[in-house]
């Protein structure tokens, strides 16, 4: 491409939607975002529960494999990841939460001096639009639509029922004052509509004429003068294409994609790249290193009685309900899945919540059916637990120096004793749960892990074969302010010049979060950064 750019964005998930839009508020920037994936157009990703029908399609995901977990019985565990505009935001589940207060005075605390909370908040209410309005934590007026769930259920209603039960609160506001407690589920749903990253930020930005978005474009290698970066090269229909810039790169491809690019191009560990046959270009051991992702555990129910959400499954009310939300948004295919939350502590021993469980109104393996065409799933509901802060960290590193060829990778999900106590401990929270007198007159048989899984010992048998990613890894390009962290405080790699990251992989640690929401709120405060704006100040009234 002849055409020269002040900034090459490659990759439009969260991150690059946000930069793309912001930068290009300024009309002398000339920004091109290149993405791997198609265009954002069909509906079954704009549809919240449609979901299901997008998230492992192999047309809008990489459909990356774990190379065999060592301590989650040898298993290679699907994860998925948007190929897209929009990225993940156009294929996640839409859970909508920032994460706890602690977690950002921890970065803070931990080596990124102005990332604790009162200096993060103000960007996230810069990017939401909640329907509750501006509030001291909240924003009214940004781009992404945040609304809370109101899919009527008996599951959740139970399941707030039950909180004082077993010793919880109702959370007001889980991304407000206080994360702890039960509360309806927040969604990046605004009008029946999913709030991905490209039905907002990109949005914004498409009209003007300043940024140029180019679609099924896998990029292969930065391409650098010395440690200067000074443009991308990527595959498109079978050709290689150039383009170059005068000013910056900025990876945005997430926490696998981001540190692949930057190995094929030389930057990483040294003694891989040579392995591979790639001459290396800056000594970077930690590229890859330190990968995070938040894992979960399934329980399921049977139900006493019949539910709403085994009835819409049915082939005419799936088409009654499309009908219903093409022209008025609303009805069942306009809800997202999982209408109720809570965030809890694991044990006594825990300052604040460290797992987060998901109540979800029908069970995970629930399917669209007819009678005397294709039955139906059982009639249940079922829950999916999270560890919020995983302690066992993995790797990711290059199969080969094909840029076609995925990487490899590893969680080491379950790597600490630690981690395999939270989960095992999530078992009996949920169990408890659903024991409670609010449950008494819809719950029926355990169906997963089963009553017959009982002992510490099976329970963390059942933990081991079972524990699945709840799709937020993070952490291989680690920010910080020690020389051995990838990038530094201004999202530069280090060792290079012209060359950023900016995405989850830069985040030191997993927060106690659904990842969207921070890695938007990061991309916020590195557009900021690059248009030479200052910082919005912090709140620490808050």
């Amino acid at each position: 491409m002849a055409k020269r750019y002040d900034t090459i964005i490659v990759g439009a998930g969260a991150a690059g939607c946000v930069l793309a839009s912001r930068l290009t508020e300024d009309p002398s920037r000339e920004v091109l975002l290149i993405e791997a994936g198609p265009r954002d157009k069909s509906w079954l990703i704009h549809l919240p529960m449609a979901v299901a029908k997008v998230w492992s399609n192999p047309r809008f995901n990489w459909s990356y494999e774990s190379e065999a977990e060592p301590y989650a019985a040898g298993r290679r565990l699907f994860h998925p990841r948007g190929k897209v505009l929009g990225g993940s935001t156009s294929i996640n589940m839409m859970s909508y939460v920032r994460g706890h207060r602690a977690d950002f005075d921890r970065w803070r605390d931990n080596g990124l001096p102005g990332w604790g909370y009162a200096d993060v908040l103000p960007y996230f209410k810069r990017s939401e639009n909640w329907e509750g309005g501006s509030s001291t934590y909240r924003g009214g007026e940004g781009p992404l639509g945040v609304s809370l769930s109101k899919a009527p259920d008996d599951a959740y209603d139970a399941f707030l029922e039950a909180a004082p039960e077993v010793g919880y609160r109702l959370a007001e506001d889980y991304n407000g004052a206080e994360q702890e407690g039960f509360a309806r589920t927040q969604h990046l749903v605004r009008q029946g509509r999913r709030s991905s990253g490209a039905a907002t930020y990109l949005k914004l930005a498409k009209g003007r004429p300043n940024v140029d978005i180019i679609t099924g474009a896998h990029a292969t290698l930065v391409l650098l003068e010395g440690t200067r970066a000074v443009g991308i090269e990527y595959l498109a229909e079978g050709q290689r294409h150039q383009v170059r810039t005068e000013g910056e790169v900025i990876l945005a491809g997430g926490a696998y994609n981001s540190p692949q690019l930057l190995m094929l191009s030389g930057i990483g560990p040294a003694y891989h790249l040579k392995a591979q046959g790639i001459a290396v270009r800056a000594d970077l051991s930690e590229v890859g290193r330190n990968l995070q992702d938040h894992g979960a555990l399934r329980l399921a129910y049977r139900r006493k009685r019949p539910s709403r959400s085994r009835q819409e499954l049915r082939y005419d009310r799936l088409a009654w309900s499309a009908a219903q939300v093409f022209t008025s948004r609303t009805g069942f295919l306009s809800e997202a899945p999982g209408g109720a939350t809570a965030f809890i502590r694991s044990d006594r021993d825990q300052t604040i919540p460290d797992l987060e469980v998901f109540c979800a109104n029908f069970p995970f393996t629930a399917h669209e059916w007819f009678p005397g065409i294709q039955p139906p799933e059982y009639d249940g509901f079922a829950f999916k637990t999270c560890h919020l802060r995983p302690t066992s960290r993995g790797w990711l590193e290059l199969a080969s120096n094909d840029p076609t060829e995925a990487p490899r990778f590893a969680i080491n999900f379950l790597g600490t004793e630690a981690d395999v106590k939270a989960h095992r401990e999530s078992v009996s929270r949920v169990r408890e749960i659903v024991a409670s007198k609010a449950f008494r007159d819809i719950v029926g048989a355990e169906v997963e892990p089963g009553p017959s899984v009982r002992s510490a010992s099976e329970i963390d048998a059942y933990v081991r074969q079972s524990v699945e990613t709840i799709f937020h890894p993070c952490g291989t390009c680690r920010m910080g302010s020690d020389p051995a962290s990838v990038v530094d405080l201004e999202f530069c790699i280090r060792g290079t010049s012209n060359l950023r990251v900016v995405d989850a992989s830069v985040m030191p640690d997993l927060v106690g979060a659904t990842i969207n929401a921070p890695v938007v709120m990061i991309a916020e405060r590195a557009a900021d950064l690059l248009r030479g704006r200052p910082m919005l100040p912090p709140m620490p009234e808050a």
